[in-house]
């Protein structure tokens, strides 16, 4: 799916974010081990991968993505959290 907005991830997710702003993409909230997701920045604009009160690499932060740049994560578990490959 495109996206050119603000957005929640569903788990499954293969989106490329078209913004020329910055931009919010959000995890899921209530993942489960092995939901996967995948986010492509394109358009300019910088995409924040919003963590949604989980950990993203182990860490209590969100992630970001310059355009060009893609990730995806994959949910481990509550320490860990959404890991990226």
């Amino acid at each position: 799916a495109i996206k050119t907005g603000a957005y929640t991830l569903v788990s499954g997710d293969q989106i490329i974010v078209n913004a020329s702003g910055a931009t919010t993409i959000t995890v899921p909230a209530s993942a489960s081990a092995g939901d996967t997701v995948t986010v492509k920045a394109t358009g300019g604009g910088t995409v924040t991968i919003g963590r949604n009160s989980q950990k993203i690499n182990s860490t209590a932060a969100d992630g970001t993505l310059t355009t060009g740049k893609s990730t995806q994560l994959v949910f481990v578990d509550s320490t860990i959290g959404f890991l990226e490959l």
